[in-house]
């Protein structure tokens, strides 16, 4: 048996390859040529843009559109380099507030979840900025009393305005805990009144995502975004992709919700079903994320019975408002588990623990105790336990393909990197001996 002592350098060891393999897979990514007659979704997420009409997703892109044909800037690069600076802006975020709380950086992949930012990439997509907004919006909501809350509220509006006019995803999981924060605000002994007065306050950025989500485009539309790029670039065109974020544009509604409900739930390879894969997952993922911080902690006061609590609570908001991705919006899981624990640790960090306490009804606190001491029951939170789901859980990124899902495994990236010298020797003795 392995001492105590031994096993956690094991793990360490483990864990500094784990990273290894991170920074592997970003410089590739980084260097990766895409180009405008990418298929890759990424980069072409950026190129949606208004040349076909308004359109979802729009805005980015048209400013790229615009800067690139009068000032004739390197796109792919500017994609690039933006996202890399909004993802090191959302890194130095959580690092900062990791340590002034005391919190180990150990668990720290378990925000985004297992590196699924770099793995997916969700890096090189509008996620980083959109988190980033989140973080703005929820620091001069929590911590900048001197300005009024009609101030607040229209910094808001404009904020999840902006986001959602580049990305619609962004309504989804920031709008119903803001309207609670809003609720909590305004609440009065007429829970009816002040149901209206929260909605009222967020009816700007709720009228922006309805016309958002009612100009999803069409074929006709995307075709003509993907031949803007290209007359542009003086390239030849062709037909727009249909598996890129410009040809996803022109997917007629209908054909979306089925596609993705069956992709997501009715999908099977190597002889598993996918819905039987995520009900074994999603409960991991959620005991991961609610106990790493109470078993990997410094001291006592560090993170108590209380703050579990209350990052449970918010974990499993956020999940219920994420439920049309998880379902039938979305086949990004990978993503979509990014936006579910980054944005619940957001709002942790974020706000004081009174006000996270007292958002959320009281029967809620008192039924995600009852879960959470039910799971500890069949399982008790431990180092060891937590360091072996962190080696072994797995998250699909796009769909159900179980080789992307053990491509996210911390023990696989981690035998990879310890292999990649073996295949080096391997290649070199075949180079001299050939």
């Amino acid at each position: 048996m392995l001492s105590k002592l031994n096993a956690t350098k094991l793990l360490n060891f483990i864990y500094v390859l784990y990273l290894l393999s991170l920074l592997e897979a970003f410089v590739k990514q980084l260097l990766a040529e895409y180009g405008y007659a990418s298929v890759d979704w990424n980069v072409s997420e950026f190129l949606i843009n208004y040349q076909g009409g308004f359109v979802r997703r729009g805005l980015l892109g048209e400013i790229l559109f615009f800067l690139a044909k009068n000032y004739h800037i390197n796109v792919e690069w500017t994609i690039k380099i933006f996202s890399l600076i909004m993802f090191a802006a959302v890194c130095t975020f959580f690092v900062k507030s990791f340590v002034k709380r005391g919190y180990t950086l150990y668990i720290l992949p378990t925000c985004f979840f297992l590196g699924v930012f770099i793995l997916f990439p969700c890096w090189i997509k509008k996620d980083a900025l959109m988190l980033l907004a989140f973080i703005t919006i929820l620091w001069i909501w929590s911590t900048q009393k001197a300005i009024p809350i009609f101030g607040k509220i229209i910094f808001i509006n404009l904020l999840a305005m902006l986001m959602i006019f580049i990305h619609e995803v962004f309504a989804i999981w920031a709008l119903p805990i803001l309207f609670l924060l809003l609720f909590n605000h305004f609440k009065k002994g007429n829970i009816t009144a002040s149901i209206g007065i929260a909605l009222a306050c967020l009816l700007p950025s709720i009228a922006v995502f309805l016309v958002v989500i009612s100009a999803s485009g069409d074929a006709v539309l995307s075709q003509k975004i993907w031949d803007s790029w290209h007359i542009l670039s003086g390239k030849a065109t062709g037909k727009v992709p249909h598996w890129n974020a410009v040809g996803a544009i022109g997917w007629p509604r209908n054909y979306t919700f089925i596609w993705h409900l069956r992709r997501n739930y009715l999908t099977i390879d190597n002889k598993i079903i996918s819905c039987v894969y995520w009900a074994a997952v999603l409960p991991v993922v959620y005991y991961v994320v609610t106990n790493a911080l109470m078993v990997f902690k410094k001291s006592a006061t560090i993170f108590t019975n209380e703050h579990k609590t209350i990052l449970s609570a918010i974990l499993v908001f956020q999940f219920f408002a994420l439920i049309p991705l998880f379902t039938f919006l979305s086949v990004d899981l990978g993503r979509i588990f990014l936006y579910w624990t980054s944005t619940a640790f957001i709002i942790f960090l974020l706000l004081p623990l009174g006000t996270s306490s007292s958002i959320f009804p009281k029967k809620f606190i008192k039924t995600v105790q009852n879960i959470n001491d039910w799971l500890s029951k069949i399982l008790r939170p431990s180092k060891s336990t937590l360091a072996f789901l962190l080696l072994f859980v797995a998250i699909s990124s796009y769909g159900f393909v179980v080789p992307r899902a053990y491509n996210t495994m911390i023990a696989y990236r981690a035998l990879q990197m310890l292999s990649q010298p073996f295949i080096i020797l391997k290649e070199a003795a075949r180079l001299i001996f050939s």
